[in-house]
């Protein structure tokens, strides 16, 4: 690398530029294609003919930002650390910094971004930037507070954006990603405006939060906003709303009835009647924002008949409902049910099933739209975490079950289509209590201990040997129910492996905060359902806690599927923004309703949220 450096230091010592952009940058043109390294081997060919000429700090700038556009950071990163800054023009000195942040960006080093931006030579040179290079600043100060968990700070700095802005079309577009990052926020995170020093933020989080509490009443939402109008005339907001306020995502109109068919007997009595308690609750809280508002429940407010699927197939009560005046069908829940409704060529009524059919293949009819609890989306989760963090060679630990199954055997093909590898599988079923003796040959303890043996028997048999684990272990993935869960992760830890990382799902936490058993889990982070963590709901979801966890889900279930059929016309637009729902982000992609969850982890037996 020193004979190339040598030799782009001479080739740019006769042809570097001596006028900037105006964002800032230097007008060397990009290569887009990020996987097309031919213009940089094409580049590295012609300098190698060159002389070693001039070394100067300015000449070094230019080749690192040459090697940075094409998409070699390392090369660019490596001439940078070259530079004397105190050598540079101030507007060098800027573009130095700004490559150093955006090449720490790159590389997520977060804080080591921020820090460019603290020299007291920026400070002083910020003052006098012209506007598209202060745009550039924020942008990349804003990346690295969000991605530091910093949402406040990192919306700030977004908005700040956006009031520099004047395109009319810019400005929307960064209004629009101001709207769907407050989206995903929490609802406590919302109620920061009433005494929020920055009347900007302060106004969007008033807006935010009303447009939470109205997810499931599109018209009272809509008059909110005019209302919140009034009040906040000039903000930014105001006069350019972002596009899920300013444009009807749909004509706004609702069911006026609603069928549930739910199996109200046998195995499904249970699940079946939590949802129905869940489903119940929003319907409640709808019924009660009408009260607030002076208006008529009835213009709006669905009427509701359940429909017993337990001895009639669902064919018979799905066409019962529909002669009934049904204009919305919730259910069925079985997935042989699911799969029967995915035989007709289309339904008269839309219709969000309540579980999803493993038959990907299979055409899907019109007007169906499949809701569920699979583990499927919670584990491409886990996957594209683990890729993000550079993790590659994986062990998964799951139940001998069938969503244990199910869930490992979809995580295999979607991690090694990705290019991972998993090293060792580890299934277990209800009566495992052991899991040391069953986790020492996926972590190759046996060997180790082995060897050990070998060693006292030929050298000394009053040697001291400690038993090692293997060391290509990236990360474990561990499914399973909190008891299980308890005990998986302390065999971990004596078996040398506390220091690897372990994701799970939402499986692993009921909601039910248990300092003492949970401490057990310390690290443990996981892929929770919203409703599980406090602050992130507008109303506090109070299921039994005597409930299983699974259980405890169908509850948070039934109150999505509520959200979800107010809520389907507006998912079906491309403008839409996921709902934030108590079992996750839910939104709609080819009749699918996804589940995006939040991501928590175990802290000394309590559960925070963390960020992706």
């Amino acid at each position: 690398m020193i004979t190339v450096t040598g030799c782009i230091l001479a080739f740019l010592s006769g042809c570097a530029p001596t006028a900037t952009m105006g964002d800032g940058r230097f007008p060397i043109t990009p290569n887009d294609d990020p996987t097309d390294t031919s213009s940089t081997t094409a580049t590295i060919s012609i300098l190698s003919q060159s002389q070693l000429a001039d070394q100067s700090d300015s000449n070094i700038l230019q080749a690192a930002i040459l090697f940075s556009n094409a998409g070699e950071i390392s090369q660019s990163s490596e001439l940078l650390s070259l530079i004397n800054p105190d050598n540079l023009t101030d507007d060098l000195f800027v573009e130095y910094s700004h490559l150093a942040a955006e090449l720490n960006v790159m590389l997520r080093q977060w804080l080591e971004a921020l820090s460019w931006f603290k020299q007291p030579r920026y400070q002083d040179l910020s003052l006098a930037l012209a506007k598209p290079t202060i745009l550039r600043s924020l942008r990349l100060q804003s990346a690295a507070h969000y991605a530091l968990g910093n949402v406040e700070s990192g919306l700030i700095l977004v908005m700040d954006i956006a009031l520099l802005t004047t395109e009319k079309a810019e400005r929307l577009q960064v209004h629009n990603s101001i709207w769907r990052q407050l989206n995903q926020q929490p609802y406590a995170f919302l109620q920061n405006s009433p005494n929020h020093e920055n009347r900007t933020f302060a106004g969007w989080l008033s807006l935010a939060a009303l447009a939470r509490n109205y997810q499931t009443n599109q018209n009272a939402k809509r008059e909110q906003f005019e209302a919140w109008r009034l009040r906040w005339k000039s903000h930014p907001a105001a006069l350019w709303p972002p596009l899920p306020l300013s444009k009807k995502l749909g004509n706004g109109k609702t069911p006026s009835q609603v069928a549930l068919l739910l199996p109200l007997l046998n195995e499904y009595e249970v699940p079946s009647h939590r949802f129905i308690d869940g489903f119940m609750v929003a319907y409640y809280e709808l019924l009660d924002q009408f009260g607030d508002l002076f208006t008529d429940p009835n213009s709006d407010l669905p009427s509701l008949r359940i429909y017993d699927t337990s001895q009639q197939s669902v064919e018979s009560a799905y066409n019962t409902a529909v002669v009934d005046g049904a204009d919305m069908v919730i259910g069925p829940m079985r997935q042989s049910a699911v799969d029967a409704l995915l035989a007709q060529s289309a339904l008269p009524v839309p219709t969000i099933s309540l579980n999803r059919s493993d038959k990907t293949s299979q055409q899907q009819p019109e007007n169906l739209f499949q809701f569920g609890l699979s583990p499927t989306d919670e584990m491409i989760q886990i996957a594209d975490r683990a890729w993000r963090h550079d993790m590659r060679k994986l062990v998964v630990i799951a139940p001998d079950s069938g969503w244990g199954s199910r869930a490992t055997e979809f995580f295999r093909q979607h991690w090694t289509n990705k290019g991972g590898t998993i090293v060792a599988t580890v299934p277990y079923g209800p009566s495992v209590n052991d899991f040391t003796t069953r986790l020492k040959k996926p972590l190759q303890i046996d060997l180790s201990e082995d060897r050990g043996v070998q060693l006292k028997r030929f050298i000394n048999s009053r040697i001291e040997f400690s038993a090692r684990r293997r060391q290509d272990v990236d990360l474990v993935v561990m499914l399973g129910y909190p008891v299980k869960a308890r005990q998986i992760k302390p065999a971990l830890d004596f078996l040398y492996a506390s220091d690897i990382p372990v994701y799970s799902t939402s499986h692993i936490y009921n909601g039910v905060e248990q300092a003492g058993p949970n401490r057990d889990l310390s690290g443990v982070e996981f892929v929770a359902m919203p409703w599980t963590l406090p602050g992130s709901q507008a109303t506090e979801l109070q299921p039994d806690e005597r409930l299983h966890i699974v259980y405890r889900q169908f509850y948070a279930m039934g109150y999505d599927a509520f959200l979800l059929h107010r809520n389907i016309e507006q998912l079906g637009h491309k403008q839409s923004i996921p709902l934030f729902g108590a079992t996750g982000m839910l939104s709609l992609s080819e009749g699918i309703i996804r589940r995006q969850g939040k991501w928590a982890q175990f802290r000394r037996g309590k559960v925070g949220e963390i960020q992706p």
